[in-house]
């Protein structure tokens, strides 16, 4: 049986060397490692070296594993689901199937499961802050006139209806219901940031992207959205290769997610040259 220990500051270091060494496939666990506060749990498990860690922040779970079988979650962990119930849990594939049965042994069900695949562009193997990138990536331009810029505060009331199509779409489950201030107020912290980048044609908003988590030395790009009616035309690839030439100057790695059954998005990606490097899961509860 597997031992879990709550994070003190004497395992931080050996916590974050084990989430460096396996950083394009959990960069959102990485993310909530990093920016981690009071009200945040991590776990660490393994002798004679890390194999697992376990971060539960805002209601979410995710598992990172290393040669694991039959993980037992921590003995408090019921405790805490009592106080902050487990909305989603989210990491690879593989971590997730080594956890779902434990967590179906504490009672909880999966109310919706969404199969991803897990995607880094692949420059080559040189470090972020040696490369350009490539050439092609310029030739994403999407439709004559596109523009793509950074937002301003007086694009909120155009960008939010793109945001919560978003939402509906790609984050809430079924049934849940969306919830209209906590969209803008969500949407008024990134905007305030340069982490996101706006699709401008003929004077109107009608697509959006940003970075959704940042973790050592990657970058997961997500929030992709484009109005149904402007689909198929480009402007998501325009959008992704904006951003990576946007934030290049950081020197950081792109990832991102995206639907097994989004056959246009995954060609998109493909175009752009993002490999596919794992399989991703996130689990709705």
């Amino acid at each position: 049986m597997n031992m879990w220990k709550k994070i003190s500051r004497r395992t931080v270091p050996a916590a974050e060397a084990f989430l460096r060494e396996r950083e394009p496939y959990c960069v959102g666990a990485s993310f909530r490692f990093i920016t981690r506060t009071n009200q945040d749990h991590i776990w660490l498990t393994g002798n004679g070296g890390l194999q697992g860690v376990l971060i539960y922040a805002h209601r979410i779970l995710y598992p990172v594993f290393r040669f694991f079988r039959n993980p037992i979650l921590p003995p408090f962990f019921s405790l805490l689901m009592n106080r902050q119930p487990l909305h989603a849990m989210q990491g690879l594939a593989a971590d997730m199937d080594l956890l779902e049965p434990e967590l179906t042994r504490k009672g909880l069900r999966t109310g919706e499961k969404y199969d991803y695949e897990l995607r880094s562009l692949a420059w080559d193997d040189r470090d972020a802050k040696e490369q350009t990138p490539p050439t092609a990536m310029e030739s994403f331009t999407g439709p004559r006139g596109l523009i793509i810029r950074r937002p301003r505060v007086s694009d909120l009331d155009g960008i939010f209806p793109l945001q919560k199509g978003y939402e509906q779409e790609e984050v809430l489950p079924r049934g849940s219901a969306f919830n209209p201030a906590a969209c803008r107020r969500s949407l008024e912290q990134l905007v305030s940031t340069d982490l996101i980048l706006i699709a401008e044609l003929k004077g109107s908003v009608v697509g959006k992207i940003n970075i959704n988590a940042q973790s050592f030395s990657c970058l997961q790009i997500g929030g992709v959205y484009v109005l149904p009616e402007f689909r198929n035309r480009g402007i998501a690839q325009a959008m992704t290769a904006g951003i990576i030439r946007a934030l290049h100057p950081l020197q950081k790695k792109f990832t991102l997610f995206v639907k097994k059954a989004n056959l246009p998005a995954l060609k998109a990606y493909d175009n752009l040259g993002f490999v596919k490097i794992a399989d991703y899961r996130i689990n709705y509860y």
